[in-house]
Formats: structure tokens, C-alpha cells, sequence
């Protein structure tokens, strides 16, 4: 794969994981749907893998945004799943430490904070407790797909190598070992059909890039 193309790739991927983040982490409300309603319009348009599910996300926002009520709707669904607040419900609580050791800034807190100040980064999401938040891993994750991004642009393709074994580890480390199980937890609470859709497009997200970081890596060798 040519360097642009590889530069490109590093850039959606980046873009994906960022708007990931934003919706496991910030309470959704007018201004920050109105501004993502056209890019979700434009890549649920699009062909390829995750385009379904982008497409359904889209759908499940120009809905929310017909009345106020539908943005209230999900907000409070948002709440229920996404805050740790549900436990009622069998929500699940939105750290990989929980999820993994049934406690809060356990071992697992420990290494995320670990691999956040090894790549460079420190307070990612300091709202969002501690680091070890989905949405936390997921804003890491866009992180580092900028930094190989950066990388192919300067062509220096042996940082962009390291930045995409970095990648690879931390999927392997910690966002798979915890992170699909969580959303298909939410996507069985939710009758809502945008946290349905974002529950199945981060699952498939997550499965497809780590199939294709280990082909990019593996093309190297």
C-alpha cells in the first residue's frame, strides 16, 4: 500500500475511534448531534465494512433530532447504559477494571494509565474517572491512528510500524479483552436504536481493525 494510502487509512481509522469516544463518553445533546447528523449521513452512504451500522446511527440521529422529546430520550438512555448508574438494570459499569476484576482502578487501571504515559499522553479524558473508561481506551486508540497517521505523512515508515505494533498491543492488552462483551451487553439492555447501533458498529469496528492492523503489520515483515 503506497504511503497515501496508507496515510489515509491511518486518518479514517483515527476519525472512527474519536467518534467512538465521543459517544461512549459525552451525554448527547442538540449541538453535538447536529454536528455529527452530516458525517454520519455521508459515511453511512458509503460502501464497505461498518457502513450498515453507520447507516443505522445515522437514522437513530435524525430521529432523536425530529423533537426534543427524542433527544431526551437519549439522554436518558444514555444515563442508564453508559454512566455506570444502571446497575439495577444490569448495566454494565463502563471500566475495563470492573469488567475484567469486578473493582474500580484495579490491575487493569493500573496498565491502561501505564500505556497511556508510555506512548506520550497522560490526561486523555480527565471527566470520565478513572482511565481505564471505554471511551478513554477508545480517544487512546484514535490517538495513536493520528500518530501513524503522522508518521506515513513525513514518510517515516518505520515510526508508522511502531505506532501500528503500539496499536496492536493495546487492542490485544485491553480493549478486546473487555470491550465486545460490554457492548454486547448493551446492545441486549437497549431498545433504543441508536445505542443498538453503536453497541454493533464498535463491536465490528474493533474485530475488523485489529484484522487488518496485523495484515499491515504482517506486509512489513
Amino acid at each position: 500500500m503506497a504511503l497515501e494510502a496508507q496515510r489515509e487509512n491511518a486518518a479514517r481509522r483515527s476519525q472512527t475511534y474519536w467518534l467512538l469516544s465521543r459517544l461512549f463518553l459525552e451525554q448527547p445533546a442538540q449541538p453535538m448531534l447536529d454536528e455529527l447528523a452530516p458525517a454520519l449521513r455521508l459515511a453511512g452512504s458509503a460502501k464497505g465494512a461498518g457502513a450498515a451500522e453507520v447507516a443505522a446511527l445515522s437514522a437513530a440521529v435524525d430521529t432523536a433530532l425530529a423533537s426534543s422529546q427524542g433527544i431526551t430520550d437519549l439522554q436518558v438512555e444514555f444515563t442508564r447504559l453508559l454512566r455506570g448508574v444502571g446497575k439495577a438494570s444490569g448495566a454494565p459499569e463502563p471500566y475495563e477494571s470492573m469488567a475484567l476484576e469486578g473493582r474500580l482502578y484495579g490491575d487493569a487501571t493500573e496498565a491502561v494509565a501505564a500505556a497511556y504515559v508510555e506512548a506520550g499522553y497522560r490526561d486523555l479524558a480527565p471527566d470520565a474517572g478513572p482511565p481505564d473508561h471505554v471511551g478513554t481506551e477508545l480517544r487512546f486508540m484514535s490517538v495513536l491512528c493520528f500518530r501513524e497517521m503522522q508518521a506515513w505523512a513525513a514518510g517515516d515508515e518505520e515510526g508508522a510500524g511502531g505506532w501500528l505494533e503500539r496499536e496492536q498491543r493495546f487492542m490485544d492488552d485491553h480493549l478486546l479483552r473487555w470491550v465486545p462483551q460490554h457492548c454486547e451487553r448493551i446492545a441486549e439492555l437497549t431498545t433504543h436504536a441508536f445505542y443498538l447501533a453503536l453497541a454493533t458498529l464498535a463491536a465490528a469496528a474493533f474485530t475488523q481493525d485489529r484484522q487488518d492492523v496485523a495484515a499491515m503489520i504482517d506486509a512489513r515483515r
